[in-house]
């Protein structure tokens, strides 16, 4: 028999709504039918799960607590699921499993959470295992971060770097993603690279700017001022898979 979501385990939950007891606690929450099945066919130690009672046959092999889609919805950060929840444990990622990708793709200051998830979701879609972010880019664990990755933040691994420092003792050829530069589509180098994508609004950082071998710009045909650096990476990634 399924037990009882309690007061305290609503009021836990609702704390990992923010980042600096996610960071405190070493936890975060997935919220979601198709994230939570995910969630549980992947190596991540799930610690609590929560589910409605019309969802609860779903997961009788996990032991969840039971709790209304009022309690749910007010638990977690969106009004539409009325499924499931699942308190999950941090894993600490090793930055040594990075060094062999031939190519990288890396992020500097991309800020909006739905953005890093989407772009997390196309890694895993053109067979990418890891990301590797500037500090100031939007939090992994964000719930909407997971939420626009959907289940792909299982498959995909994220590090957080000092990027100047990362980026100095980078072993190959750093190109920008940039409005202007060589066409993408005429893009060739075999050796090590790594792609950077930058900030939404200001794009790559002067100090990345300053240590990039060259620019690469993805062909314009219309009259759009630019593209989002979701689809930016969409179509980088699309391209790369020739060369991989």
């Amino acid at each position: 028999m399924n037990k009882v979501a309690t007061k305290s385990d609503i009021k836990f939950v609702k704390s990992l709504k923010l980042k600096k007891n996610r960071v405190k606690e070493n936890k975060f929450i997935v919220e979601g039918l198709k994230n939570v099945q995910e969630l549980l066919k992947s190596k991540y130690d799930v610690l609590e799960l929560f589910c409605t009672e019309t969802h609860a046959n779903l997961f009788n092999n996990y032991g969840c607590k039971l709790i209304s889609p009022e309690e749910l919805s007010s638990m977690g950060t969106f009004n539409t699921n009325n499924a499931c929840l699942a308190v999950t444990k941090c894993i600490e990622v090793d930055q040594d499993q990075f060094l062999n990708e031939r190519q990288t793709i890396i992020l500097d200051g991309v800020g909006d959470p739905g953005n890093l998830g989407t772009i997390i979701r196309a890694l895993d879609w053109f067979g990418f295992k890891h990301l590797v972010c500037s500090k100031n880019c939007a939090d992994f664990h964000n719930p909407k971060t997971l939420a626009a990755s959907m289940g792909s933040f299982t498959r995909v691994a994220v590090l957080y770097v000092d990027l100047n420092d990362y980026l100095n003792h980078f072993k190959g050829d750093l190109y920008g993603l940039d409005l202007d530069g060589k066409p993408l589509d005429t893009f060739k180098n075999p050796n090590k690279c790594g792609f950077i994508l930058g900030n939404e609004s200001h794009g790559i950082s002067p100090a990345t700017q300053a240590l990039l071998k060259n620019r690469l710009t993805i062909k314009k045909y219309g009259s759009a001022e630019s593209l989002n650096v979701a689809m930016t990476a969409n179509i980088l990634l699309y391209q790369l898979r020739s060369f991989v």
